[in-house]
Formats: structure tokens, sequence, C-alpha cells
């Protein structure tokens, strides 16, 4: 899977600069780590952003009768984005200090040296005929991080040179970044590929259906998987 840039990398300074990070404005923040019962956690909203230092920023987000981070046991990794005339900007950024509230939570970060925006192309999917575990790990989003989450597990559906989806009664959410491995049906060796989450639907009452687009994944494996399809019906 290759990746292509649709906008320049824009600095922090910059951005303070043109305005389009100040208090009062919007951003989104994706939180990934761990919840107390050792299940990932994982969970995407818009925030406020509070006040601004030299070395980190505050962001508040209101909570009218919800406690979305009682679960949380610890962090893996944030990504803080905005949007600037279409083009999303994001960065990983650290959690100095989460302080609860009674009506809202106050979340210290980070500040980071600047952010980045991609696009990617799809691909053609065949489908996987044989019941096939997978196993999978967070480990990051849009892009790897040094930090790793827990491993779950999922049952393989559909594959391509361009990616894959797969079953899971784990919640996940756009764009998280996954390891993946399995052992495709009549096919010898196992097979780790990375990619990034590009859709989530509800499958069942318990369980979620994603669609994973491959990134920095070695070109010998693409291939393999590539011969491999060809052996399937194309969907």
């Amino acid at each position: 899977m290759q990746i292509y840039p649709i906008g320049d990398a824009m600095d922090w300074n910059k951005a303070l600069k043109l305005e389009l990070i100040a208090p009062k404005a919007n951003c989104r923040l994706i939180i990934v780590g761990e919840s107390k019962d050792g299940q990932p956690f994982c969970y995407e909203d818009h925030f406020t952003i509070d006040k601004i230092s030299d070395s980190s920023f505050t962001v508040t987000l209101e909570l009218p009768g919800m406690y979305p981070f009682e679960k949380l046991e610890h962090v893996s990794f944030i990504e803080f984005s905005f949007k600037d005339r279409g083009i999303l900007y994001f960065s990983y950024v650290e959690l100095i200090q989460l302080e609860i509230k009674k009506t809202h939570c106050l979340l210290t970060l980070t500040i980071p040296e600047e952010m980045q925006s991609y696009q990617s192309r799809q691909f053609n999917r065949a489908k996987v005929s044989v019941r096939t575990p997978i196993t999978l790990q967070i480990v990051g989003i849009r892009g790897l991080s040094s930090h790793k989450g827990v491993a779950f597990s999922g049952q393989l559906l559909d594959i391509s040179a361009g990616g894959l989806s797969f079953i899971t009664t784990s919640r996940l959410i756009y764009p998280l970044f996954l390891e993946l491995s399995f052992i495709l049906p009549h096919y010898p060796l196992p097979i780790t590929v990375y990619g990034k989450i590009v859709r989530v639907t509800n499958f069942s009452n318990e369980s979620y259906k994603a669609a994973v687009e491959f990134r920095h994944t070695p070109e010998t494996i693409l291939q393999e998987i590539e011969k491999y399809c060809s052996t399937e019906t194309v969907t």
C-alpha cells in the first residue's frame, strides 16, 4: 500500500500564527490504551482547546452524564488533529494530566513539533472461504507508534494486496493502526502485516466488522498475498 501526501506538514508555531490552533477552537482526539478489565480502550471525540502554553496545551470535553474515562487503566498513545480547508492535520501527543470534573474533563497534552496529512488508494478484495482466525494489536494511529496496545482476536473475512476485513468483538475506531497476524488457508507460512482501519460497522449485537488498508508492509508479502488471491474468487 502506497501513501500519497495531500498537504504539507503543518508546523505547530505556524498553526498558532494562522490561528488554526487557539483557545475555543475545536480539535479531535483519538485515545488508545487499556481498560481496567484488560481490553483495548479506544475513544474518539471532538474537544475544545482551553489554553495553550509554551510546552503544553489543555483541551476540554463536556460530559453530560457520560464518563468515558472511568474504565481507562492507562494510555498507550493519543492523536491530536484538526482540519484546515478540507485537509486533516494530525500528530501524536503525550498525556501530561487527566482531570475529571462533574460536568467536564480536562486533558493536558504535550505540544507536537509538526502535524502530517496523508491519503491512500483502495484495492479489490477476495473472500477467504475457510474460517481463519486473526491476531491483532493496536500499534498506533494512522501510522506506527513506539507503543503497543493489548492483543485481541478476530476472524478474517476477505483480503487483497491492498487490505483486508475482519470481524471482532472488540470495539475499534477509524483510523487506528494495527499489526495483524494470520495463516491463510492452504498457505504454509504465517503472515504479519500492518494497516490502518478505514471503516468500522456493526456486524451483530456483540461484534464489529472492520476494513483495513495495508501500510508499511514489505512488497514481498504483498506479492504473496496477491498470488494467493489470484486463486480465489475476487469480489
